[in-house]
């Protein structure tokens, strides 16, 4: 299969460097006017530049209020055989497809920034009428990078995105926070940020086990009157952590559903 990139920016360049790895396609072109050279990739720097060869897999990673302008710019014959996958947050299904004149099938994806280490996740979405085949083969693309899940209406990636997309920040800035208590508690800054962020990678991965569970994990470390329930008693008083949580989700869902309108 041969893919092309609109834009190579970091995510578009993980995924298709991702992709040249793993196999699952056996070239890689680009159209990004900002690049001068990239890695087993061929560059162009503008749509009108392509050749007129047309490609399986065709992927939006622009900014979102270029998407459609981008697509509606490329030939019909790059564009007839291929499946279009659109990275571009907020921009909708039904936008993209008239951009292309209903001429080829696609798909939204909302990936999130660990595909830079293969360590992504990845809400997908595409009407019912997208085959089989190529939705197997979409999935089979987006695991490469990480974990991929379908959604069944397009209104749930700004859930997606308010949950898995804007989520690697959330952590980020709960390690951020960590790493300062114990800096506040006398260690070094480079050993409190080593001991942070080797917690996160830990726990992540018994979060990701077949059939583990949140609650028991927690719970398993947690030995009654010792110090981390001292811990979580201060993170559950009158359920503080959870609701300031759920209020950061909403709001990063009521902002994105209004990215999605403007766009």
């Amino acid at each position: 299969m041969n893919a092309l990139f609109l834009g190579y920016g970091r995510m578009g360049s993980a995924i298709g460097q991702a992709w040249l790895k793993a196999g699952l396609v056996n070239h890689v072109s680009a159209v990004d006017p900002y690049l001068q050279t990239a890695s087993q990739v061929t560059l162009y720097s503008n749509v009108e530049a392509l050749p007129a060869l047309p490609f399986d897999i065709i992927v939006v990673a622009v900014k979102p209020n270029y998407a459609c302008e981008v697509l509606a710019a490329l030939p019909r014959a790059v564009r007839e055989h291929a499946v279009v996958i659109s990275v571009a947050a907020g921009v909708p299904h039904d936008k993209l497809s008239l951009a292309l004149g209903h001429s080829c099938p696609v798909v939204r994806a909302m990936p999130n920034t660990p595909v830079l280490v293969n360590a992504g996740c990845t809400g997908l979405f595409a009407t019912p009428d997208l085959d089989a085949n190529l939705r197997e083969r979409v999935t089979r693309l987006f695991e490469a990078v990480g974990s991929a899940s379908w959604v069944e209406h397009e209104g749930l990636l700004d859930a997606v995105t308010a949950l898995s997309g804007s989520g690697p920040a959330y952590y980020h800035l709960f390690s951020e926070a960590l790493a300062a208590a114990g800096v506040a508690l006398g260690l070094s800054p480079e050993l409190a940020k080593t001991l942070a962020a080797q917690t996160a990678l830990g726990a992540a991965k018994l979060q990701t086990q077949p059939g583990a569970d949140f609650v028991e994990l927690r719970t398993a470390v947690t030995s009654p009157n010792g110090t981390t329930a001292a811990a979580i008693a201060s993170f559950e008083h009158n359920d503080g952590l959870r609701r300031l949580v759920d209020a950061a989700v909403q709001a990063a869902h009521s902002r994105s559903q209004a990215l999605s309108r403007e766009s």
